[in-house]
């Protein structure tokens, strides 16, 4: 029975999903005289999974293919996290470094300073200082610089070589990583640009390392774990711009394939990088593990397929390039626009995409993560991850007068000047979507960012995927238009620029009439005198800039949305009238206006206001 029981409150123990609830039932167990050696190794034990949970998430650590050492600093900082958390403090800046320096690049940091750091003397005096930083480093020197072994040395009370630590030139492997990008961005004649071919000496020298011959090793790591993170990010691998690439490179997956290097060094040296590009590039390092064999190992492994289409996708633009269009909602409301049956529009391309652009290519729409706040979507749902419209490309890349529509939030409007495309919608599928989990499940094979998802607004994919995804739309190809072919209804690049042109005024009248829906808006602007109710209320002026008419601007604010085509929300009572900055600090500031039977009540910089509800 005593087994039974104990087994029970095991099994409590790890499905407890926060420190709180484990602390407290830690300390239910304690006062119930229940605590075993194996409840105890348990609640332990929990403690380093949420730990290590907290880590991953907070720090955007993957915690999968992890070299021996950073394995152990996942482990250090999960105890020193718990450690911390059980003394109701936080290890926020612990956090923050390995977000921005990733593992090894962290554990350098942290010991390479005169004094021990916090993390040593908490997890010594816990009697975890086989878990420190220093510890590990010392336990797996080959990952670190000499200089952080120096420290790590001294700080276990060790004897070192010399009195003083190396230089700071002996970097880690992301330091030397971080290095090389910023020299290979200093090569770039423009931005965006080409970077000038180099020797592998050259790079060498770049990072620090002087004999090739005892660290050619590093240096072709260093290269490969650039490579890969250009190989996530659908870009030319970045190592093969030097003039040679390194003879054990590219060997990885199946044998009987062999890498088109070639034609991958080609598209490395032509391609325009861009300051966006290679921040990307950075950024992706930082979540890597310092060994690039076993990235590269365990990708070829697990998706074949994608890395092959990737690398053949850099030899020749056969048969497209088929795009993807990234869309953010909460920056472009999609399901707005999608939801009026637009036929024909214009989408912005990356800037080192825009030579790759041509009139008749097929395109698919890509949405990301719904961040928009509930007020934001007028109290519709979030929309899904996934696919959301096929389309054709219509025109040549041409540059944007930057004005925007009314499905653009306020400040992420388009750039004048930016490279843009006219597009035909063919397919949409807002009501039906295809989520990107499905796309997961049923063909993990294709290409990763349109899987995990791509920080620009384009990007190329393989015929192949581009198939795969529309046969999972029900779509086929008898369905959609050659890719070679625009139909005669294409607009061209005046027709398409022309919506935009003088678009300033435009948009507000547009804005203005969608949301006015008819002439009661104009009735209760005059009824309230062509006042700012918030204004007013706040003891603010209450009229705007005079209209050439001589009438104040206002604009009219429906409380309860007219999208949701409720009953009453035409009616007068349901109308605030409002200046522009306010009127948008309703829709998108996250405001709540609670209705009574006579008046509107809200809170706005933390002043609570009663505006009366108006009755024409």
């Amino acid at each position: 029975m005593q087994e039974i029981d104990q087994q029970t409150i095991i099994d409590r123990i790890w499905k407890t999903p926060s420190y709180d609830k484990l602390r407290i039932i830690e300390a239910n167990i304690t006062k119930q005289g229940a605590m075993t050696p194996a409840v105890e190794a348990a609640i332990k034990e929990h403690y380093g999974a949420l730990a290590r949970q907290i880590v991953a998430e907070k720090a955007a650590i993957k915690l999968e293919n992890l070299t021996p050492a950073e394995k152990k600093i996942v482990l250090a900082v999960a105890e020193y996290v718990g450690l911390m958390k059980r003394d109701r403090k936080t290890a926020s800046r612990t956090i923050l470094q390995l977000k921005n320096r990733g593992l090894i690049g962290a554990a350098e940091a942290a010991v390479s300073r005169a004094k021990p750091t916090q993390g040593f003397t908490m997890l010594n005096e816990a009697d975890r200082a086989d878990l420190s930083y220093e510890q590990i480093i010392l336990d797996h020197p080959d990952e670190f610089s000499e200089r952080a072994l120096w420290f790590a040395r001294r700080a276990l009370g060790l004897d070192n070589a010399t009195a003083k630590p190396p230089a700071e030139g002996d970097a880690s492997t992301q330091a030397r990583t971080e290095l090389l990008l910023d020299w290979l961005k200093s090569r770039r004649a423009d931005e965006p640009g080409q970077i000038a071919p180099y020797t592998n000496a050259d790079a060498a020298q770049a990072m620090g390392i002087g004999d090739m011959a005892k660290y050619g090793r590093t240096q072709g790591n260093i290269q490969s774990r650039l490579d890969f993170a250009c190989y996530k990010l659908g870009l030319p691998p970045l190592g093969m711009t030097a003039k040679e690439w390194f003879s054990r490179a590219w060997n990885w997956g199946d044998p009987s394939w062999e890498y088109p290097r070639a034609s991958m060094q080609k598209a490395a040296q032509d391609h325009a990088w861009s300051n966006a590009e290679i921040f990307q590039v950075l950024q992706t390092t930082r979540t890597l593990p310092g060994g690039a064999a076993k990235l590269w190992k365990d990708e070829a492994a697990e998706h074949p397929g994608a890395i092959r289409a990737w690398a053949e996708a850099l030899g020749a633009e056969k048969e497209g390039p088929y795009w993807v269009l990234v869309c953010n909602p909460q920056k472009w409301a999609i399901d707005e626009f999608l939801a009026r049956g637009i036929e024909v529009d214009s989408w912005g391309v990356r800037p080192s995409d825009q030579n790759r652009f041509k009139p008749g290519q097929l395109a698919m729409i890509r949405v990301g993560q719904d961040r928009r706040s509930k007020a934001e979507r007028e109290g519709r749902p979030p929309l899904e991850p996934g696919i959301y419209a096929l389309c054709q490309v219509l025109t040549e890349p041409y540059p944007a007068t930057g004005a925007s529509d009314e499905f653009w939030s306020p400040g992420s409007e388009r750039e004048p000047g930016w490279p843009t495309v006219g597009i035909r919608y063919l397919h949409t599928f807002l009501e039906k979507p295809l989520p990107i989990e499905t796309l997961k499940a049923q063909v993990p094979h294709v290409t990763r960012q349109l899987l995990d998802g791509f920080q620009a607004s384009t990007f190329p994919i393989s015929v192949e995927d581009f198939r795969a995804v529309t046969a999972l739309l029900g779509v086929s190809e008898d369905d959609l238009p050659d890719a070679a072919n625009v139909p005669g209804l294409a607009k061209s690049l005046a027709d398409i620029e022309d919506k935009y042109r003088d678009a300033s005024p435009e948009v507000k009248e547009r804005q203005s009439r969608y949301i006015e829906r008819g002439p009661v808006g104009a009735k209760v602007k005059k009824l309230n005198g062509f006042k700012c109710q918030i204004c007013d209320a706040l003891g603010h002026p209450p009229h705007a800039f005079l209209k050439p008419n001589g009438e104040p601007y206002v604009e009219a604010h429906h409380v309860m949305p007219v999208s949701k085509l409720e009953k009453g929300s035409l009616h007068a009572a349901n109308i605030m009238t409002l200046c522009a900055n306010h009127h948008r600090q309703l829709h998108f500031g996250g405001v709540e206006v609670e209705i009574t039977e006579t008046h509107f009540t809200l809170e706005v910089g933390g002043v609570p206001i009663s505006i009366p509800r108006p009755a024409v």
